[in-house]
């Protein structure tokens, strides 16, 4: 940057005075980023930033591009404005606003405002959006104004541990669940599976993007299971492409074994139950419903991912090494498997004060 040539204010008053707004603006950028990327519309901005090397696993980038296209929907209808290069700190801040106190929470009539927890990762978009259109070789943005948004995020990870007795409700409630509808042990294999295996729910189900219905996971196959042994081995493809095969233990295996009979290697391990979707492998969506339906029956609040940092925990508990933990787990870093099992084996200090209290 230091080697580039510096506009005088004359030269620059000719360009503001001389041409329109917008081609002023482009000229300026073209001048001080000679090398930048041509972009010409807000889709365009929004495809390139997802397919960037700055964002690693499919789905994140499933979210954030969900999140970019959302941005601009508000800043069109709230604001008018349709190019984000127009957008300026005040307006990020009211969307941020509305995302808190005022946008319609999906499935819910008359509920309004997201958590706390989504709000940071919306935030967490923004600024990745507006730090990568600042760079150089982009040189969409002029500035980054997502370096002036903090992210708060609200650490609930001990809300995420079940205890084995609630696990123990679940499993059964999960059976319950398979009775009313008729569901052939649907709900509780598909619960055993997740517990036993610390699988993501993402690596399971099948996903698509929201905009172009592009296919990111395809759901589970049959095909990823091998035996090996009294055990089955199962290949997912997780966060940034990196597929591990997961050995499952003799009951679990054997239970899905039973389950599988003589299906082949291409038939889905559960089958979408909608009639839209017949033939496919479960979405997102209906996996999601499915845990909610045994989270209703068995009146405990849980989700895919409790059930996957509970996996951590009372596996860590009950004496698997942290190296297993984390190939299992499919973490890239000790760190991340650290904050699931990071309360494991801790005594507290009350305990030491309870043990010299009964030598008086």
């Amino acid at each position: 940057m230091e080697n580039l040539p510096v506009l005088s204010v004359e030269s620059l008053a000719v360009e503001v005075v001389t041409l329109p707004l917008d081609e002023a603006r482009v000229a300026l950028v073209d001048y001080y980023f000679p090398n930048r990327q041509k972009i010409n519309s807000t889709q365009q901005l929004i495809e390139l930033w997802v397919h960037s090397v700055t964002i690693k696993s499919d789905q994140t980038r499933r979210a954030y591009r969900q999140i970019g296209y959302e941005l601009v929907d508000y800043m069109q209808s709230r604001f008018g404005i349709s190019d984000l290069r127009m957008v300026t700190l005040f307006h990020l801040h009211a969307y941020l606003a509305w995302l808190k106190d005022e946008k319609p929470v999906r499935g819910k009539k008359n509920t309004y405002g997201i958590s706390k927890n989504t709000a940071a990762k919306y935030t967490a978009a923004i600024k990745s959006l507006w730090e990568w259109g600042t760079r150089a070789s982009i040189g969409y943005f002029a500035i980054d104004l997502g370096k002036d948004l903090s992210i708060q995020w609200d650490d609930k990870l001990a809300e995420r541990i079940l205890s084995e007795r609630e696990i123990a409700k679940l499993e059964k409630a999960a059976i319950e669940v398979d009775l009313q509808h008729n569901t052939n042990k649907m709900h509780w294999l598909l619960f055993t599976l997740i517990f036993y295996s610390g699988v993501r729910a993402g690596e399971i189900a099948r996903q698509t993007s929201d905009y172009g219905k592009r296919v990111i996971t395809p759901g589970l196959f049959w095909r990823q299971f091998r035996e090996d042994g009294d055990c089955l081995l199962l290949t997912v493809t997780g966060k940034r492409n990196k597929t591990r095969t997961i050995s499952l233990d003799p009951e679990t295996s054997e239970v899905l074994l039973d389950y599988r009979g003589d299906a082949s290697n291409d038939r889905p391990v559960f089958p979408s139950p909608s009639r839209r979707d017949r033939g496919k492998p479960l979405s997102d969506r209906g996996l999601r419903l499915m845990m909610e339906e045994i989270s209703t029956c068995a009146g405990i609040k849980f989700s895919a991912h409790f059930l996957r940092h509970t996996h951590a925990t009372l596996a860590k508990k009950n004496g698997a090494s942290d190296f297993d933990l984390q190939a299992d787990l499919g973490h890239a870093s000790p760190a991340t498997t650290a904050k699931y099992i990071h309360h494991v084996g801790r005594v507290g200090t009350s305990h030491a004060l309870r043990r010299k209290s009964k030598h008086r």
